[in-house]
């Protein structure tokens, strides 16, 4: 049988770009991948952030499996189930929003997109503002909100209008948010696409007071840094910031394809029924992954293990910066850490040779000059000595 690299040629469109050209995989387990001729990858991807508790973990396993024999799909709109409600329910207890309801749609890019319909629907107002540098997505609505590449816009203008994309800047914003008819501002706390770049609390607490200030909602897009990504479930705990609607995906359900949206019972109060919907959002089987999820991270303590390595994995990678000038600055919080060269072609050296000893790293920032580590939070102090052997090997050998 032909190799998957020869074969997806001619069957797979070549929109879908690839940080490898030729790496398979059959399967995973734990932090690990392995490929289709059995050799074994430590997995610093976590499927770009969306595996938090490993490949196939157990637990999630089961609940999936159990879930299938039940249930598959029915859609929320035809009837009611427990999973459904119950995610909902377990959510509820976590999410830093008071009287919080949810919307589950299938992606981090349908949640963008519910969270800008809730956001207009409710305020009756227009107008959104974005932070230059931001990923939010590639569905039409998202991508009008995005700038972490330009690339990404290319060829699909005109986009959303009454869109304004502004530096992060409080007066800029202030001065958009006086003239302009507001619905809602949409911040990542930390940049993803964008270089895993933190902002400072004063900027996001100052979102939250001109949001307040101006009747605008805020929206945080934590797709990527929700559910313990960060070291707490969200990284608005980190800013001491409760927003008004959080955007939610990758890690909820462990790679099961599942995202949505929090808002208070108040705000969800003006989205009259019928207004939006997903005909596969909120599967069975994926809500059964994601409490499973869920209640994995709270046994296994592993906020605190990603709070605990994360710190870890940042100081180590701190000492190779002093060591290595290649290294321009090591950012992030928890397992979301960016190691940032300031060129592309040597991130992709980097991340070549790490692939060949079996280490798989990916790339972000605006010209993809910025390593991301985001392993699966139930990562071992053992396995990040691993990772950091084998980059500081490429070091050497770049």
């Amino acid at each position: 049988m032909k190799k998957l690299v020869d074969r997806v040629k001619k069957v797979v469109s070549p929109v879908l770009g690839r940080y490898f050209a030729d790496f398979e995989v059959d399967r995973g387990q734990g932090c690990y991948l392995f490929g289709s001729d059995g050799k074994k990858y430590l997995d610093f991807s976590s499927g770009i952030a969306s595996c938090s508790t490993g490949h196939a973990h157990p637990k999630v396993v089961a609940a999936a499996q159990k879930q299938l024999k039940k249930l598959i799909h029915i859609c929320i709109g035809v009837a009611l189930y427990e999973p459904y409600i119950a995610l909902a329910e377990k959510l509820r207890a976590i999410v830093p929003i008071k009287n919080a309801q949810f919307f589950f749609c299938q992606s981090g890019s349908e949640a963008i997109e519910a969270a800008i319909k809730l956001a207009k629907y409710a305020t009756k107002k227009p107008g959104l503002i974005a932070i230059r540098g931001a990923f939010h997505g590639r569905t039409l609505g998202a991508l009008s909100l995005t700038t972490s590449k330009m690339k990404y816009r290319d060829g699909y203008e005109p986009l959303l209008p009454n869109v304004f994309i502004a530096e992060p800047d409080l007066k800029e914003i202030g001065k958009i948010l006086r003239t302009k008819k507001i619905a809602g501002i949409i911040v990542e706390p930390v940049l993803g696409e964008g270089g895993y770049i933190i902002f400072p609390k004063v900027f996001i607490k100052g979102l939250r007071r001109l949001c307040n200030k101006y009747k605008a909602l805020l929206i945080f897009d934590e797709v990527q840094t929700g559910i313990g990504r960060t070291g707490k479930w969200f990284a608005a705990e980190h800013f001491g910031v409760k927003p008004d609607i959080i955007c939610l995906a990758k890690g909820i359900a462990s790679g099961f394809p599942l995202g949505g949206i929090a808002a208070s019972a108040k705000t969800m109060k003006k989205w009259s029924p019928g207004a939006h919907g997903s005909t596969f959002g909120g599967n069975p089987v994926c809500c059964a992954a994601a409490i499973a999820t869920i209640d994995v991270i709270k046994q296994q303590k592993l906020l605190q293990n990603s709070a605990k390595l994360g710190g870890y994995l940042k100081k180590q990678l701190l000492k190779l910066k002093a060591k290595y000038s290649a290294i321009k600055d090591v950012r992030g919080l928890g397992l979301m850490i960016g190691v940032d060269f300031g060129d592309p072609t040597f991130v992709k050296q980097i991340m070549d040779y790490c692939l060949a000893q079996g280490l798989v790293l990916i790339s972000t920032g605006g010209g993809g000059a910025v390593i991301r580590l985001v392993p699966p939070l139930i990562v071992s102090k053992q396995e990040i000595d691993k990772a950091l052997k084998i980059i500081e090997q490429a070091l050497n050998n770049a």
